[in-house]
């Protein structure tokens, strides 16, 4: 099913990842063919670039601790970006898959009013998630390069003042978006132009792609999870009515197979995102932890700039996780709630051949859904709780560590 066969409710959900990931080239319904290839290779290289100036920054000796800690957390969020970009065009026929399936849903929905409300309502959650994740990108990502532009004007007038001292007036060390160690000393003011711009083009490129995987991963959980929550009024409903026992078995045999698709399409999510889940939330515990301590250390310094910047990476970083931990919920609470229906359906009035196949349907779905972390644990709200938990024990041994 292609793009041209969208509706309004489709475009709805997954007009802002169409727009946004075509542009990155990474868009998974999006036909493969050289300008295509281009998007892509082009988006991987001003992100893999943008490490060069890292290692610049990471081989020097003159840093201090605040500076240290800003390093890493750019370091972090550039490697979980290629990464996230790297698993979505890796499995992009799989994401393909379900969103095909979301659009064959959004066209089926019409014919039932029950159906379309479910899937508005979380539709409308959907694109509540992805505007959140989206626009509050973009407000951190201008602050922050509106602080840096703020801070090289300021940088100009002391240059200026040098110049009427009798400075040298050639270079100056100006402020980049990226940290790049000693480079802004060594560059004219024409040559950090160039590099100003390139790394204003890669800054973007890493949180546009970084916050449209983030809200493209939740929003084909929440179609799963109205998906589920549709199934489960279904199975509810089965056997409420008088029937044959053939009308019976062909609506328990259609019931079934839609719990096998949403158990492909669950399957689907698990391969594209398991390994990145793993990295996105061993990668916020490190950063909880070593942002509350920059946080400690902006308090005793009294550096409320940086304490401002600070609290905004905290608030995106906890998002992040929060985004991944209550995605993997919803979709194993959804699974779990078939069961409870199955139980209450009136499967007491059907025949004893077809009460035999219900105890088997109860047997299978009895095994919720899950989403996990690189397949070594299962992602809910409670991991949430410990990532919280160990990230507020490792800022207590490092606020020790340091006073020693």
């Amino acid at each position: 099913m292609l793009d041209d066969h969208w509706n309004d409710d489709v475009a709805y959900v997954f007009s802002m990842h169409r727009t946004l990931m075509q542009v990155l080239g990474i868009w998974p319904l999006q036909k493969k063919t050289v300008f295509q290839m281009m998007q892509c290779s082009l988006t991987n290289l001003l992100q893999w670039a943008s490490f060069i100036f890292l290692f610049m920054e990471f081989s020097g000796n003159y840093r201090g601790a605040g500076a240290s800690i800003e390093t890493i957390l750019f370091f972090t969020c550039l490697m979980s970006t290629a990464f996230k970009c790297f698993c979505v065009v890796l499995n992009r026929e799989k994401l393909a898959r379900n969103i095909n399936a979301a659009i064959g849903d959004w066209f089926l929905a019409k014919n039932d009013e029950e159906t379309y409300k479910i899937m508005k309502k979380h539709a409308f959650t959907s694109k509540l998630c992805t505007s959140v994740i989206v626009y509050l990108t973009y407000i951190c990502t201008a602050s922050y390069i509106s602080v840096v532009i703020l801070m090289n004007v300021k940088q100009m007038f002391l240059q200026d003042v040098n110049v009427s001292n009798g400075s040298d007036s050639n270079t100056s060390n100006w402020i980049f978006l990226i940290p790049s160690g000693m480079l802004s000393s060594k560059l004219t003011t024409l040559q950090y132009t160039i590099l100003y711009i390139l790394q204003n083009l890669q800054i973007i490129v890493v949180c546009v792609t970084q916050c449209i995987t983030d809200s493209l991963y939740i929003s084909i959980v929440l179609h799963l999870t109205g998906q589920l929550k549709i199934l489960k009024m279904k199975f509810k409903a089965f056997a409420s009515k008088p029937d044959t026992e053939i009308n019976y078995r062909k609506q328990l045999i259609s019931l079934i197979n839609r719990h096998c698709k949403l158990t492909e399409l669950n399957q689907n999510i698990e391969d594209t995102f398991h390994l990145v889940i793993l990295l996105q939330l061993t990668i916020a515990t490190l950063l909880l932890a070593l942002i509350g301590l920059r946080t400690i250390f902006c308090l005793k310094n009294n550096d409320y700039v940086e304490l401002t910047k600070t609290i905004i990476t905290l608030n995106y970083v906890f998002m992040e996780a929060l985004v991944y931990s209550y995605g993997g919920d919803f979709v194993q609470r959804g699974s779990e709630d078939i069961f409870h229906a199955i139980f209450t359906a009136s499967w007491y009035t059907l025949p004893a051949t077809l009460m035999k196949d219900i105890h088997f349907v109860m047997m299978r779905s009895s095994y919720p859904f899950h989403l996990t972390g690189g397949k070594f644990f299962n992602v809910n709200r409670e991991t949430m709780v410990y990532v919280l938990k160990t990230a507020a024990s490792y800022v207590s041994v490092l606020r020790i560590a340091l006073k020693d």
